[in-house]
């Protein structure tokens, strides 16, 4: 399976048509949260919209800035995986959106516990196929999670989540600087960086081998 991975749209679509041909020939599109600027629902609709034209088939969850009443809207327009797992093939998707509070007071933050949790309850120990998980906020102390200064500011639970679990793809955002690849054990982990400014991420994920990820500037 080849994926496109986007983040971090934030309401615009500048780069969507020199992108497009790579989104077609994917065979699923997920968006990792922040769609819109400030969790507006007609912005919403509109970048879902735009990105179902050109895609085979999207997966998205909300971000800290699309809100909590973006979800009923996701899943009407039949691309949510927050709180949902998606088997497709193989493969199970699960995805938690949001993130965990900041100095802004952006719309949908919540304690880091509550992501977690939403991810353990959706995990299947015993499911046999690959395991991807869709996560807005990235987890601590790798190259997705660093701001300015190399500060680390991803979380600590998400990151222990995921030193248990050893999911075979980890894909966030969330923090705009820190786009690139990583490892945490097995996982391999991808934050695209923002879509407004060219970031794409692709990540092809074999029925058996290891799993690749790069990022193209478009």
């Amino acid at each position: 399976m080849k994926l496109t991975v986007l983040s971090d749209i934030h309401g615009s679509l500048d780069k969507l048509a020199e992108a497009s041909g790579l989104i077609a020939e994917s065979d699923l599109t997920v968006v990792s949260g922040d769609l819109t600027r400030h969790g507006d629902l007609h912005e919403l609709r509109r970048v879902v919209s735009e990105l179902q034209g050109v895609s085979r088939r999207l997966l998205a969850i909300p971000g800290n800035m699309d809100g909590r009443d973006s979800i009923p809207v996701l899943t009407e327009l039949d691309v949510n995986a927050h709180g949902r797992a998606v088997t497709i093939g193989k493969i199970r998707f699960i995805g938690a959106g949001g993130a965990t509070p900041t100095p802004f007071g952006t719309p949908f933050e919540m304690p880091e516990t509550e992501i977690v949790a939403r991810l353990s309850a959706l995990h299947q120990p015993k499911h046999s196929g690959r395991l991807v998980v869709i996560c807005h906020n990235p987890p601590y102390g790798t190259r997705l999670d660093r701001i300015m200064l190399g500060r680390h500011v991803g979380g600590k639970e998400i990151r222990r989540f995921v030193e248990e679990v050893q999911p075979d793809l980890f894909l966030t955002g969330h923090i705009h600087e820190a786009a690139g690849v990583d490892r945490i054990g097995k996982t391999l982990l991808l934050n695209p960086g923002p879509f407004r400014r060219g970031g794409v991420g692709v990540v092809h994920i074999p029925e058996t081998g290891e799993i690749t990820a790069e990022i193209i500037k478009r």
